[in-house]
């Protein structure tokens, strides 16, 4: 802990000078910045009550990333372990809790994998190619999406027309590990009509995953690599039929493979995927409500392989109808209600039967009321029917105050549901089977934060939070086995602050940061796992000469629990970049990936990637 206070105390000297250009990248407030997640309707960040991050395309440009989980691992409130390089296991947790708390959404379509132990989404196979806009929710959220949403909600939107007109954008990219990458994306938008195609490959050789635990009896880092390669195509549009009636289509479509090392072992495994999405909606207005209906689906296929023969495979598929209805029934008085039904199903040799499904179907009624010009309160309640475990009420608070015209004091509260996945009730593999008898694990989440803006621009947030899980689903190892799984009696806490912020430094300079502190237990108090104690971002974005740009990102990860028998090393990795606009319309980049070539593990046993170079080309026309 003595090694950690200065790092606290540094990351409050920032969060007390900082926040600008980028703090919606970094959760920090804007003034003009717009919400859909936070109340699912267009609102003010300052307005909504919640702690929510929007990163806009431009910013995605800046930070030189390439996977989702990379960028997304910069905001206050998330952490990210993952088995190896880009399409190994990747689990985001927000506010510490496990990656099964989160709802992810793209283009509108839920893309959980619920054929996975617990329904949830591998962020190794999700790159940054064909995206927007990422809007990250923090906080139960269940009132408002469903059973999952318990930590919070990743909301992604694809490549969207900015101006009329077509717009075409490509670019292509070399480096480290044999990596290559290229890209296209066609825009097009008039008065009544827009569209977006993007198609975008990706492959690289990789590096070995498994390495060992440091220390322990086995450790190496001379094995055969484990390469990665993916093509994504995404399309988009909305079709303005008559003033009233708005029709669209969003689809996507992913074919991927990774090889993969299980742990304790370098193996010739390798696991091809192929995913599908796609929703269609109505928008009509009647006047006095706005309304919409949607109809959604969702496939993924994972087929596994060792030494080249098929070993097993798992297949999930989701379709979901909703209704939505928006109205302001009274000055300053706005009613959003809704429906849903939801019905997931997982296909694999290791259940019963080999294929298990299950539905939900639910409602909810939301309430956002404005009595005074600085005051907005918001009111939620929703009832879900699971096929499997009858009815259950959630509900959602919050509150935003306008305390003066830069100054935001802001809360919420909220309860929460997740049901059993359909693998953790049913699953059997050998070593490992499900536990039919699982009950489901229910929540209650509260936060308080202040957002503030300073004369000269900067910004600062900070948040303090707490989750409160009752039956929390865990693994029951056993020797001899086969493990299965169990519900904790009691309460789980998680409880911590998020700071963030930006600050100009003079005029070509900007510093930005996040710092989250979680303290995250079962309810025995033993610390639960994978949950950083302490994890802080800084980031310099500066303008280095005409038409070149350059940007520093330091990423420091402290306070681990030991997992294995083995206490987690603190880690720092930094990375950094160059960006050189050749004409108005082409930019040549450079992006350098662990400048220091730091060697860290963020699950135990398996490696990260070393020092590594990347150079590209992109254009716009």
């Amino acid at each position: 802990m003595r090694r950690s206070l200065p790092l606290f105390t540094a990351a409050s000297a920032l969060a007390l000078c900082t926040t600008a250009a980028q703090s919606q990248a970094l959760g920090g407030i804007d003034l003009d910045e717009i919400t859909v997640s936070a109340t699912l309707l267009p609102t003010e960040i300052q307005r909504s009550g919640a702690s929510v991050s929007v990163i806009e395309r431009d910013e995605i440009e800046a930070s030189g990333t390439t996977q989702v989980s990379d960028l997304l691992s910069r905001l206050p409130g998330v952490s990210v372990a993952r088995t190896g390089g880009p399409g190994a296991q990747t689990a985001l947790r927000i506010r510490g809790a496990n990656p099964r708390y989160t709802a992810v959404y793209v283009d509108g379509i839920r893309i959980d994998d619920p054929s996975l132990v617990s329904t949830e989404t591998d962020f190794g196979h999700l790159t940054l190619d064909d995206i927007d806009r990422i809007e990250v929710l923090r906080g139960s959220q269940s009132a408002l999406y469903g059973g999952s949403a318990v930590a919070g909600v990743v909301n992604i939107t694809t490549r969207r027309a900015t101006q009329d007109g077509f717009q075409h954008s490509v670019f292509a990219e070399g480096g480290s590990y044999r990596s290559a990458a290229a890209g296209y994306t066609l825009i097009y938008r008039d008065d009544w009509f827009e569209t977006a195609l993007s198609i975008a490959h990706r492959q690289t050789r990789g590096f070995s995953a498994w390495e060992g635990i440091p220390g322990t009896p086995g450790f190496s880092t001379d094995n055969d690599p484990d390469g990665f390669r993916a093509t994504r195509l995404s399309f988009s549009t909305r079709y303005a039929a008559t003033d009233a009636l708005t029709l669209g289509v969003a689809a996507f479509h992913q074919r991927s493979r990774n090889q993969f090392d299980a742990f304790g072992a370098d193996a010739d495994n390798e696991a091809r995927w192929r995913q599908l999405g796609a929703r269609v909606f109505a928008e009509f207005d009647t006047g006095a409500v706005q309304h919409t209906l949607s109809l959604s689906g969702y496939r993924i296929t994972r087929d596994q392989f060792t030494d080249g023969a098929f070993t097993n495979g798992f297949q999930g598929r989701r379709i979901t109808l909703a209704y939505q209805g928006v109205a302001e029934v009274a000055p300053g008085l706005t009613l959003v209600w809704g429906a849903d039904s939801q019905q997931e199903q997982s296909r694999a040799d290791n259940l019963p039967g080999g294929s298990e499904r299950n539905r939900t179907t639910g409602a909810f009624l939301q309430g956002l009321w404005a009595p005074t010009d600085t005051l907005d309160l918001g009111a939620t309640a929703r009832i879900d029917r699971n096929s499997a475990f009858g009815s259950f009420a959630t509900g959602r608070l919050t509150a935003a105050w306008q305390a003066t015209p830069n100054t935001t004091v802001r809360g919420a509260v909220g309860r929460g549901f997740r049901p059993p996945a359909i693998d953790e009730r049913f699953g059997d593999y050998g070593t490992f089977i499900g536990n039919p008898l699982l009950e489901p694990e229910t929540s209650i989440s509260a936060e308080i934060g202040v957002d503030h803006v300073f004369a000269g621009g900067a910004r600062i947030s900070a948040t303090l939070f707490q989750l409160n899980t009752d039956n929390l689903i865990t693994f029951d190892f056993r020797d001899p086995g086969p493990s299965s799984l169990i519900n904790l009696p009691g309460t789980s806490r998680r409880r911590g602050l998020e700071l963030s912020g930006s600050a100009p430094l003079g005029d070509r300079v900007t510093l930005t940061g996040s710092y989250t502190y979680t303290d995250a237990r079962t309810p025995a108090g033993t610390r639960l796992t994978r949950v950083p104690r302490h994890d802080l971002f800084l980031g310099l974005d500066a303008d280095l000469a005409n038409r070149l740009r350059g940007s520093l990102g330091v990423q420091h990860v402290a306070g681990r629990a030991v997992e294995f028998g083995t206490p987690f090393q603190d880690y720092t990795v930094v990375n950094a970049g160059l960006r050189y606009g050749v004409t108005d319309r082409a930019d040549i980049y450079l992006r350098i990936d662990n400048l220091f070539d730091r060697h860290y593990q963020q699950v135990p046993g398996y490696a990260t990637p070393g020092r590594s170079i990347h150079i590209g080309v992109a254009a716009r026309f």
